[in-house]
């Protein structure tokens, strides 16, 4: 596999996974008695008009979240240590 595939996949699999929840959500109000009728209620308040902008507003920051983690897992922390030495004079408060 190449660098390139592996960095698709990388940002591919939260964006999969997102769109399983949701097709998932979906399925399950399939179901008989009130497990069905819970899921059926979720899915029916996720795509009215307001909250179809807001569900997919959260599942979108998850998934750039959750991106953003394995790209930090993978490339370690960004900080960076400087020296300073306690010898060199400001040029501001010159003696």
């Amino acid at each position: 596999m190449t660098k390139r595939t592996k960095l698709l996949l990388t940002g591919f699999i939260p964006i999969l996974a997102i769109t399983l929840i949701v097709i998932g959500i979906f399925a399950l109000g399939a179901l008989p008695g009130f497990a069905g009728e819970f899921f059926r209620k979720i899915s029916g308040i996720m795509f009215t008009p307001f909250f179809l902008e807001l569900s997919f507003a959260f599942l979108g920051i998850v998934a750039v979240l959750w991106i953003n983690q394995i790209r930090l897992a993978k490339e370690g922390d960004e900080y960076v240590a400087l020296e300073i030495n306690d010898d060199e004079i400001d040029p501001d408060t010159k003696k």
